[in-house]
């Protein structure tokens, strides 16, 4: 990739390199001004010409506020480059370092929400997408809280050709049959990195790190809820059958934890007369009970 640094160091195909945002294995994503109208964009550079071009079509295929808007692509030297739309915010990864131990649930379940409305969407279409490496270090989240995801690499269309039988993903939130070579991929792996994902916004524990048993650990931590804990046991289950079968079935599961948590509130304002939030209404034990009295 030195090359590939000393061609970017000032423009590029009338863009204006403004500063690296990252890189990955075959990748690296540059911050750029088009130099025609002074806009910012994001702009991805590959020596791996091919696998950009994949990625380039499966942009520009897709039409929804959760995915970055495609631009143009092209090929430079011996490689290629992609320019879509900049998305301003922080990765999930850097949010998490404010939360060590776990975010608000509200907070985790919003940005689950939007994620898996995206997904949603890839799995709706037809033949379905399947995005295969969801975590948290592809997840921005922007200044208006919303959840939007970024890279989709390994993202792959389920019509029976040997790309969606190839091992693509992250150790750590990939589901196990993502290793397995050979064996065909489906919508519910994507189901199985959402668990590892929420996991982490719940408990601040990495999916990437010790101890490795997300389902475990999760069942034995006491600040999650039983129903958001029935959610994350059916999504992490070895076997993809166990789990949701796509994400629309997981958004409609996610949409009715929380009509059932406004409905709660709902009945604790009605029963104290709307005069004390639930979350202030102190529990007596009879020890405090007879010690005051």
């Amino acid at each position: 990739m030195e090359n590939a640094e000393r061609i970017l160091q000032n423009h590029i195909a009338g863009y204006r390199v403004l500063d690296k945002l990252g890189n990955g294995a075959t990748s690296r994503v540059y911050l750029v001004k088009k130099e025609e109208n002074g806009r910012v964009y994001a702009l991805k550079h590959s020596l791996f010409p091919e696998r950009l071009r994949t990625e380039a079509e499966i942009l520009r295929e897709l039409k929804h506020p959760c995915f970055p808007v495609w631009i143009e692509d092209g090929r430079l030297g011996d490689g290629a480059y992609l320019v879509m739309e900049y998305i301003q915010g922080v990765t999930l990864s850097q949010l998490m370092e404010r939360y060590p131990g776990g975010m608000p649930e509200k907070m985790a379940v919003g940005i689950a929400r939007d994620v898996v409305l995206g997904l949603a969407y890839l799995h709706d279409c037809q033949p379905p997408y399947i995005y295969r490496d969801l975590k948290a270090d592809n997840v921005i989240v922007t200044a208006q809280g919303r959840a939007r995801l970024v890279d989709v690499g390994a993202a792959v269309r389920v019509d029976g050709s040997q790309r969606d039988r190839c091992r693509a993903g992250t150790y750590g939130y990939g589901a196990p049959e993502q290793f397995w070579e050979g064996v065909r991929v489906t919508p519910s792996c994507d189901i199985y990195a959402v668990g590892k994902l929420l996991s982490f916004m719940l408990t601040g524990q990495n999916p990437c790190k010790p101890p490795y048993d997300t389902a475990e650990y999760c069942s034995r931590h006491s600040g999650i809820r039983r129903g958001l804990k029935r959610l994350l046991n059916r999504c992490l289950q070895a076997d993809p059958q166990l789990r949701y079968p796509d994400a629309s079935f997981l958004l409609a599961e996610l949409e009715n934890l929380e009509a059932k948590k406004i409905g709660f509130r709902k009945k604790i304002r009605e029963i104290t007369g709307n005069k004390c939030p639930y979350r202030y209404i102190k529990c007596i034990w009879r020890s405090d009970y007879e010690r005051i009295f």
